[in-house]
């Protein structure tokens, strides 16, 4: 896994830099079924991920956001998001990120986000560690919630989902929140920077780069239920240490 880890943090940070030929330009933007945006730095990012991965791994399963999944034969799939954050990359902020997972045998083993205006990369491949630009970096120590750096994507998501008791928990009860999130909220997690980042809405290929990064970095991710796999819908990470406080907070115990 060492060589395909390799591999995926290489094609992350070329596929990221094709997005900065069309970041802070006159694009035209579409809607996907579910009203989310798309354009077209999204389609060709995601279209030389999936022709350098056929071309280097041609047994190996790719599934991405933009154009679904191609099936394969080796027991190991990637996952693409090409731009999570599409919103944030359509704004010109900086805090967008092409992600890849590479999974084995339902379990996501690498994970790798790689920022291109900022020029950052976030890395981790199970039972190795997470490394922030090449250094190994770790998670906060924060223990208590009013203590707590907190991030979530949009505000207005946890109002359209949780309702508005949980949204003023979550405000009052944390002690300062943050948004502009996106995946840039699950780095500031890893890093020790955020205690911990929520999100109402999450997909496979949100999910899977986000397990090993938080994970090796020394965090917890899972559901508002408690549970870990690439199959959950919303999402938590935090540090650890404040998960389970604030899974009560969030479920509205």
């Amino acid at each position: 896994m060492q060589d395909l880890f390799d591999s995926a943090i290489d094609l992350a940070k070329q596929a990221g830099k094709i997005t900065l030929d069309y970041f802070c330009t006159d694009l035209n933007i579409e809607s996907k079924s579910d009203d989310s945006p798309v354009t077209i730095a999204d389609r060709k990012t995601e279209e030389f991920l999936r022709k350098e991965i056929e071309k280097r791994y041609p047994d190996d399963a790719i599934l991405g956001e933009e154009f679904g999944e191609k099936k394969g034969r080796s027991g190991l799939r990637w996952i693409l998001d090409p731009i999570d954050g599409t919103k944030t990359f359509i704004r010109g902020v900086p805090m967008y990120g092409t992600m890849i997972a590479i999974e084995r045998e339902g379990q996501s083993q690498v994970g790798v986000i790689y920022f291109p205006p900022l020029d950052e990369t976030i890395a981790a491949l199970s039972g190795s560690g997470c490394y922030w630009n090449g250094e190994k970096c770790s998670v906060s120590k924060t223990a208590t919630l009013p203590e707590a750096s907190v991030m979530t994507t949009a505000m207005d998501s946890i109002l359209e989902h949780w309702g508005e008791e949980i949204l003023l928990r979550f405000l009052k009860e944390t002690g300062f929140q943050r948004t502009w999130a996106d995946c840039y909220g699950y780095l500031l997690v890893a890093t020790g920077r955020a205690d911990a980042c929520v999100d109402p809405i999450m997909h496979i290929w949100d999910v899977a780069p986000l397990i090993p990064i938080v994970e090796e970095a020394g965090g917890r991710l899972t559901d508002l239920n408690g549970s870990r796999s690439l199959k959950i819908t919303n999402m938590m990470a935090s540090n650890g240490k404040i998960h389970d406080a604030f899974l009560d907070l969030l479920n509205g115990r």
